[in-house]
């Protein structure tokens, strides 16, 4: 299954339907995650197909609230999915030691992580510049029966930031 993450887009929604075409164009995916803030910049997303997977961020009213779950659990072919907005508040501890793919933002760093068998990552931000001396980013993971790759790429030029390739194993994920 192929899917887009972006997460901290901050209402730039030139920018977050850029990165979408570009997914949906070259990566073929099928699904995005949204990782909040802002939770309805995805709205205009839904004449393009896709499936809109979201979490909302920390300044949503109903994040506060709690009428928006701060956390949403997916299976993608029999992995365990995790998106939440802000990795360290929103993050069940329950939930850290089951779940083979973490997906986060609220930092705006853009990062990918192995470690014990589990990808985390953060797609980084698509506000519309620099933001905390970071350029725009957003992530792809493609997850196989037998493998997953994920993948940053910078908004502006779609060239490759970061990557790891992974093999699935009954104990979790590892570098290939």
């Amino acid at each position: 299954m192929r899917i887009g993450i972006v997460s901290d887009t901050h209402r730039n929604k030139e920018g977050l339907e850029r990165a979408v075409d570009w997914l949906q164009n070259r990566q073929r995916i099928v699904s995005l995650y949204h990782l909040g803030d802002d939770y309805e910049d995805v709205i205009d997303l839904a004449d393009t197909g896709l499936e809109v997977v979201q979490v909302p961020g920390i300044y949503h009213p109903k994040y506060r609230d709690g009428t928006l779950p701060k956390v949403v659990r997916e299976t993608v072919l029999g992995l365990r999915v995790v998106l939440v907005h802000c990795l360290g508040k929103d993050l069940p501890d329950e939930d850290r030691s089951v779940t083979d793919i973490i997906l986060h933002g609220h930092t705006h760093h853009p990062d990918i992580t192995v470690v014990d068998g589990r990808l985390t990552m953060n797609p980084g931000h698509l506000k519309s510049h620099r933001d905390k001396s970071i350029d725009p980013s957003f992530g792809f993971l493609d997850i196989q029966e037998r493998s997953v790759r994920a993948v940053i790429y910078a908004a502006k030029e779609f060239e490759e930031l970061e990557s790891v390739d992974l093999v699935r194993s009954e104990n979790g994920l590892y570098r290939a």
